[in-house]
């Protein structure tokens, strides 16, 4: 296995609107380089399209592989949240 994707589910968001929920996904880091990450992201997108969802929210860490996809894919970030232990 190079990597996995999940869970690909659709639900009503707080108006009613079909979201895709946010997927974890990865690729074993000896298989990374190749394409395989992008493909898993890509098939999730296009199951949820063909299965009526209207969007999906993304989150990443700044400057971490998916972010580097993300923005590869032409996404734009919507903003940063920062977390600090106390």
């Amino acid at each position: 296995m190079a990597g996995a994707i999940g869970p690909m589910e659709i639900r009503p968001d707080a108006v009613g609107h079909s979201q895709l929920l946010p997927q974890y996904f990865g690729v074993v880091p000896e298989q990374r380089g190749h394409g395989f990450g992008r493909a898993l992201w890509r098939g999730a997108m296009l199951w949820g399209q063909t299965h009526g969802a209207s969007y999906q929210l993304l989150q990443t860490e700044v400057g971490g592989a998916s972010d580097t996809l993300c923005q590869a894919e032409g996404l734009k970030s919507l903003g940063f949240v920062v977390t600090t232990s106390v």
